[in-house]
C-alpha cells in the first residue's frame, strides 16, 4: 500500500532504489545507538495502529473472496471497490471464501480445546499430539484441498468455478490461468546487480544528485514507516518479552540492503505473515529457513503451479490469521479502568488509519501521544499556600512540583506574579526540592521575576535548591548567590501530594 504510488511515478528500478537507500538510513541509525527514537510508540498506539490494519485487510480480503479486484488501502476505499466492481460478484467465489472461514477456524477451536486437555493431563496421547500439528497445519490443509478442487473441476469441465490469482474472473480455463499468471510472475531467480542509481523519468535520465533531490519525499516516509511497523509488530508479537530495538533495525536495515541487489521492494515486518506464522505454531527464527528454502524452490520451479489456489481460500486463511490481532475492545476496557488518557492517541490512531491510511496513522497517533506527554511539563502543579518562616516570618511559598524549562517558567512566572499580588505578604520563597535542571531560559525568566518583585518593594527567596541548580543560576550572570537560603523548617507545613492544586485557597 506506501509503495504502490512510488511504484507507478518511478516505475521497478525506482522502488529498488528507495530499498536501498531506506535500507542505508535505517542500518545507520542502527550503528548510531538512535534505536530508541523509535520507542515513543506506546502501546495504544500500537493497539490503534494494528487494529485499523486487521479491518483495513480484512475488508480489503473480503472484496477479494466475492471476486472484485481494485483498491482497497483503507475502508472507504474498499467500501467503493465493492460498490462500483459489484457486477464482478462471483457467488462460488464466496461459498468457498465462507467455507473455508469454517472449517479455518472449527480447526483452530479443535486445537484450542486439545491443548487445554495437554495442559491438564501433562502427558499427551498420539490422539491429542496429532490434533495439535493438525490444527498447526490449518492453513496449509486448507490451501492444497482447495488447490485439488479447482484441479478437479477444470479437469472434469474445463474451467474453474472460483477465481485465481493468475485470472480475476472467474469461469477460466486453465491454459488462460497458466498464461496470465506466467505473464505476470518470471519464473526463475532474480538477477543479482547493485540497483540502479540514476532515474529515469519519462525520456529524461537524473542524475545521483537529482535523484536523491526527487526521493527526498519518500526517503523521510519510507525509511520512519518501515522502523515504525517493524517495531509496533514486534512490539504486538512479542508477549511482553523485552526487545533489542537496535538489532531489529540491523537487521531491518541490512536486509533492504542486501534485498535490493536481488530487486526487492522496501520491506518491513508484515502483520498478515506475523500472524500466519503465530497460527502455524512457530517458535523460532529458524522458521526463516524453511520459508526462505520453499520461496526459492517456488521462483525456481512451483510458480506456475500457484495459478490453481482460489483467492477466496488465500483472503479466508488471512482473515482468519488476523482476527485475534484485533484487539480494540478488550484494550478499550483496560484503558477505561485505568488511564482514560490512552484511549485518545489509540482511536486516533484507529480511525486514521481506518479511513485515511496506514502510512499516516501512526505518525498521527504517536504526535498525539506526545501532546499528552509534553502538556504536563508545559502546566505544572504549582502548590501556592502562605507560610510562618523562622527568620523571614510570614511569606507566600510557591512549590513546582518538576523541572524548570522554557516550556513551562513563563507559565510559572506569571502564576506567582499573580498570586504574589492577590496577597500582602512581601516575601515570596520558591522551593526547588523538585528541580534538579535549568535551562537558559528558565534561569532568565526567573532573573526577570527577582527584578520585578525589587521592583515592587517585594523580596524572592530560593529555598531548598541542590547545589549546581544553584550554581547554573547564579554563574548565569554572577549575580544573586544571596537570594538562595537552605531548607528551614515552618509552620502550617504541606504534602506534595495531597495538596496538588493550582489556587491560592490557601492564601489567607
Amino acid at each position: 500500500m506506501l509503495m504502490s504510488t512510488y511504484t507507478d511515478k518511478y516505475g521497478p528500478d525506482g522502488v529498488v532504489l528507495i530499498a536501498f537507500l531506506a535500507g542505508v538510513m535505517i542500518t545507520i541509525l542502527a550503528l548510531l545507538q538512535l534505536a530508541p527514537l523509535v520507542e515513543f510508540i506506546s502501546y495504544p498506539v500500537t493497539t490503534g495502529f494494528m487494529s485499523a490494519g486487521v479491518i483495513t485487510i480484512v475488508l480489503g480480503q473480503l472484496v477479494a473472496m466475492v471476486g472484485i479486484k481494485g483498491s482497497t488501502v483503507n475502508a472507504i476505499k474498499a467500501i467503493e471497490t465493492f460498490i462500483i466492481g459489484i457486477n464482478q460478484f462471483n457467488t462460488w467465489d464466496l461459498v468457498m471464501g465462507l467455507v473455508c472461514v469454517v472449517i479455518l477456524l472449527g480447526i483452530w477451536h479443535l486445537g484450542e480445546i486439545t491443548e487445554k486437555a495437554i495442559n491438564r493431563t501433562k502427558e499427551p496421547t498420539g490422539w491429542q499430539l496429532f490434533l495439535r500439528y493438525f490444527s498447526m497445519a490449518r492453513n496449509a490443509i486448507v490451501l492444497i484441498a482447495s488447490i485439488v478442487f479447482v484441479v478437479i473441476m477444470i479437469t472434469t469441465t474445463g474451467q474453474s468455478p472460483v477465481g485465481t490469482p493468475g485470472e480475476p474472473n472467474s469461469q477460466s480455463k486453465a491454459s488462460v490461468i497458466h498464461k496470465k499468471f506466467t505473464e505476470q510472475i518470471e519464473e526463475g531467480f532474480p538477477p543479482i546487480r547493485p540497483p540502479t542509481f540514476q532515474l529515469q523519468i519519462g525520456d529524461e535520465t537524473l542524475s545521483f544528485a537529482q535523484t536523491l533531490s526527487e526521493l527526498s519525499a519518500p526517503l523521510f516516509v519510507v525509511p520512519l514507516i518501515l522502523l515504525l511497523e517493524f517495531v509496533s509488530v514486534a512490539k504486538s508479537f512479542a508477549g511482553g518479552k523485552t526487545i533489542d530495538t537496535t538489532q531489529e533495525l540491523l537487521a531491518l536495515g541490512l536486509t533492504n540492503i542486501l534485498g535490493s541487489f536481488v530487486q526487492s521492494i522496501p520491506v518491513s515486518a508484515s502483520f498478515v505473515r506475523s500472524a500466519v506464522n503465530v497460527a502455524s505454531g512457530v517458535k523460532t527464527p529458524i522458521s526463516n529457513l524453511y520459508t526462505g528454502g520453499i520461496m526459492l524452490a517456488v521462483l525456481g520451479v512451483l510458480a506456475q503451479y500457484l495459478s490453481y489456489i482460489p483467492t477466496s481460500t488465500l483472503a479466508a486463511v488471512i482473515i482468519t490469521s488476523l482476527l485475534p490481532l484485533f484487539k480494540i475492545p478488550q484494550v478499550t476496557m483496560a484503558c477505561f479502568r485505568s488511564s482514560k488518557r490512552d484511549l485518545i492517541p489509540m482511536y486516533a490512531t484507529f480511525f486514521v488509519g481506518l479511513f485515511v491510511n496506514l502510512t499516516f496513522a501512526i505518525l498521527f497517533g504517536v504526535l498525539v501521544d506526545l501532546v499528552f506527554i509534553l502538556y504536563p511539563t508545559a502546566r505544572p502543579k504549582l502548590i501556592i499556600k502562605s507560610c510562618k518562616f523562622p527568620d523571614i516570618g510570614e511569606a507566600l511559598l510557591v512549590v513546582p512540583d518538576k523541572n524548570l524549562s522554557y516550556s513551562n517558567i513563563e507559565f510559572m512566572k506569571q502564576r506567582i506574579i499573580k498570586s504574589a499580588g492577590l496577597t500582602k505578604l512581601d516575601v515570596i520563597v520558591v522551593d526547588g526540592s523538585f528541580v534538579h535542571v535549568l535551562d537558559t531560559t528558565s534561569i532568565k525568566a526567573l532573573k526577570e521575576t527577582v527584578g520585578f518583585f525589587q521592583s515592587s518593594q517585594k523580596k524572592i527567596l530560593f529555598m531548598s535548591w541542590r547545589n549546581h541548580v544553584r550554581d547554573q543560576f547564579v554563574k548565569f550572570d554572577n549575580n544573586h548567590s544571596d537570594l538562595f537560603i537552605p531548607s528551614v523548617s515552618f509552620t502550617d507545613k504541606y504534602d506534595v501530594h495531597l495538596e496538588d492544586q493550582n489556587s491560592l485557597q490557601d492564601i489567607y
